[in-house]
């Protein structure tokens, strides 16, 4: 039994041949020991012990494990390209490229090898080694609401916060908090204002340093309050070539998520945090609750489990009959479970594992990471909640405006969109140049490249691209109405009725063949690396 770890940080739980990757919030003696009680945090846990092994997952998923039996070998890793350069050989997953172009997702569970397995959320595999078995134990995501006064349940939340905070045992001078103008890193802040050495981190455009309702703004300001040492990093596109930067963006994240947004600086933010002795980054991922939605089709798109089907143009240029998707059984609404349960359910048990994890892995090459507002006390606590207080994070809000009235909440990210960035000229013609070739036909079709090429003429634009009506129309509803004015337009518009078609954007479909292209050829060089040495 062998474990190994690239780029630890001083902080890193090991013991033996145990090693927890995040942040415990209950170290107690035996976290390392496999068969004792699961510890609460945000992690990817391995725990060996003579002949005994075991994986655990934390509530959420929030790190991924993936693992790959075979007769001779068992490898478990939060990289997929590692074990596959261990096994020395690859498998192409064909059913990952509709979830990608869909969704820009592996998809739910899925891996680029066809037999590399994911852990579930909230989850514990053990290895039995002398029969050769695995056996996965793995709690489902319930919501069982409990009727109480929402001041009962506000009280309930607010002790489940204190008790995780009290757990966080980080040396801050080591840690940083990325702070944003939202509600949840400002909630992380609140707890965590008394501890010495504190410091944030907040990073986007150079121009959203001008805009008073944008993340960066609003960061700063509650910085400067509560005299919070605070660095701004810009994320405006680097002058390094695009091929370089889209290179280390999937060697960093394994071509797990099409969220290019925020990294487009080269990963200079977090290549200084690393040369600056950053342990890791206090990150405000969170389980408050989705926007209500009306619709099926809504409340999948709201979390990113989006399908071929759902997009018009996808579905009139038969791109979606060319690969087979189909939506896993437990994926869909229950029996008896209400919409928001649902949306809360696919929240926390899809987009966690699926998304959020996929971005937290783009980090922890350079820095380690932990959610707090997701340990098992707050997302248990959260699913007592009753849906029309966990509808649009209604009781986490009401908590975190009570704490801090004085300083408004942002209404825009400060980070440039993907179909901003998608659309800059030497971005999309580095992808057009680079889809052309015989690979990226052969993993997606003669159709899908034929589609993409033909919608993509006479779009480019030298730099950013022009605004649609829409957008702006937008932009300025956000500018002059209040933020609860917001939530009920938004509510009004979700309601049934006639709407227009979806159509997916031709730009994002064709980084996303980009990364599939992309990424099969990473994994073929990684199996024949150690092949060659």
């Amino acid at each position: 039994m062998l474990i190994g770890i690239f780029n630890p940080v001083e902080s890193l739980p090991v013991e033996g041949r145990s090693v927890c990757l995040g942040a415990l919030l209950d170290r107690r003696a035996d976290w390392w020991r496999p068969g004792a009680e699961v510890p609460d945090g945000s992690y990817a846990l391995f725990r060996g012990e003579g002949d005994a092994l075991e994986l655990v997952s934390d509530i959420v998923g929030s790190r991924t494990i993936w693992y790959v039996q075979t007769d001779e070998v068992f490898i478990a890793s939060t990289s997929q390209r590692a074990i596959v350069c261990l096994l020395g050989s690859y498998e192409p997953n064909e059913a990952v490229y509709p979830w990608m172009l869909s969704s820009g997702t592996l998809g739910p569970g899925l891996s680029w090898d066809r037999r590399i397995r994911c852990l579930g959320p909230d989850a514990r595999l053990r290895l039995d080694r002398g029969a050769w078995k695995v056996a996965v134990e793995q709690r489902p995501v319930v919501f069982a609401p409990e009727d109480l006064p929402q001041a009962e349940h506000e009280r309930r939340l607010g002790e489940a916060l204190k008790a995780t905070f009290a757990g966080l045992d980080l040396d801050l001078k080591r840690w940083v908090l990325p702070l944003s103008g939202g509600y949840d890193s400002r909630a992380i802040l609140l707890m965590l204002k008394e501890r010495t050495g504190l410091k944030a981190v907040t990073w986007g455009l150079k121009s959203a340093l001008k805009d008073r309702q944008s993340d960066a703004w609003v960061a700063r300001e509650l910085a400067r309050h509560f005299g919070l040492a605070h660095e701004y990093h810009q994320t405006d596109l680097s002058d390094e070539p695009v091929e370089r930067l889209f290179q280390r963006y999937l060697v960093a994240g394994e071509g797990r998520v099409d969220h290019i947004s925020g990294y487009m600086d080269g990963f200079e933010i977090w290549k200084h945090l690393c040369e600056s002795g950053v342990d890791g980054v206090i990150r405000g991922d969170q389980p408050f609750g989705r926007p209500a939605k009306t619709t099926d089709t809504a409340i999948r798109l709201d979390v990113g489990l989006s399908c071929l089907s759902d997009f018009a143009n996808l579905r009139n240029s038969g791109i979606a009959d060319i690969f087979p998707q189909a939506l896993p059984a437990e994926l869909t609404q229950q029996a008896g479970e209400t919409r928001q349960q649902w949306s809360d359910r696919l929240y926390q048990g899809f987009r966690h594992p699926a998304v959020m994890a996929a971005l937290n892995d783009l980090k922890c090459p350079y820095v380690e990471i932990t959610n707090p507002l997701l340990s098992r006390l707050i997302v248990e606590r959260i699913r007592q909640v009753p849906d029309q207080l966990r509808a649009d994070k209604g009781l986490h809000t009401n908590i975190v405006e009570r704490a801090l009235p004085s300083i408004p909440f942002a209404r825009r990210a400060a980070i440039e969109a993907p179909a901003g960035i998608l659309r800059h000229q030497q971005v999309i013609g580095h992808i057009t140049d680079y889809i052309r070739t015989n690979n990226a036909q052969a993993l997606c079709g003669t159709r899908v490249l034929e589609y993409i090429h033909r919608n993509l003429a006479g779009s480019v634009s030298a730099s950013a691209p022009s605004v649609s009506l829409i957008t702006r129309a937008k932009a300025l509803l956000k500018k002059i109405a209040p933020a609860r004015a917001i939530s009920l337009v938004k509510r009004l518009m979700g309601r049934p009725g006639k709407s227009a078609p979806l159509n997916a954007d031709t730009h994002r479909l064709a980084f996303r063949v980009y990364i599939i292209s992309r990424m099969n050829t990473l994994l073929i060089q990684d199996a024949n690396g150690l092949k060659q040495t």
